[in-house]
């Protein structure tokens, strides 16, 4: 793992039992498809996308395992805030898309190449994204409320 760090300019940790990879948005592609078929015990199996709002940067993260051992790995990606552009991963693994499409819809990070990257959860003219650290979220209006007293007021 550490070779291919080096080769993706990234670095590696590792956490309990889950080894980190930390690497910038441009080697995603190159760095994913290498860890899947990565040695003896590749980690093939992608189990989530989500995307982290850091305020200077977003990271998109992958959580990886191995469906032939117990090896589990954790890809961050370190994506730009003022131009959140990340190639999707739909064409390494299919599973991606949905995966891909809510971390668009919460925090705005487009995935370059991903065959239908619209809205999954918010409606389509809704304005900003919500999991976003600098959304702006209004005052909701609450109405027939009754006021509850207690005894010792």
């Amino acid at each position: 793992m550490d070779e291919l760090a080096s080769r993706v300019s990234g670095t590696v940790e590792e956490i309990l039992d889950t080894l980190v990879l930390t690497v910038k948005a441009p080697y995603i592609t190159e760095t994913l498809t290498a860890v899947k078929s990565f040695g003896e015990v590749p980690c093939d199996f992608l189990h989530d996308i989500g995307g982290v709002d850091k305020l200077d940067h977003f990271q998109v993260v992958y959580q990886l395992t191995s469906l032939r051992g117990p090896q589990k790995l954790r890809v961050k990606a370190i994506v730009d805030r003022d131009n959140p552009v990340i190639d999707s991963v739909t064409r390494i693994w299919a599973g991606a898309d949905f995966m891909e499409r809510e971390a668009y819809d919460m925090f705005g990070i487009q995935f370059k190449g991903h065959p239908n990257l619209k809205r999954i959860y918010m409606w389509d003219d809704f304005e900003g994204f919500p999991l976003r650290k600098d959304y702006v979220t209004e005052p909701a209006e609450v109405r027939n409320v009754m006021r509850v007293r207690r005894e010792d007021d």
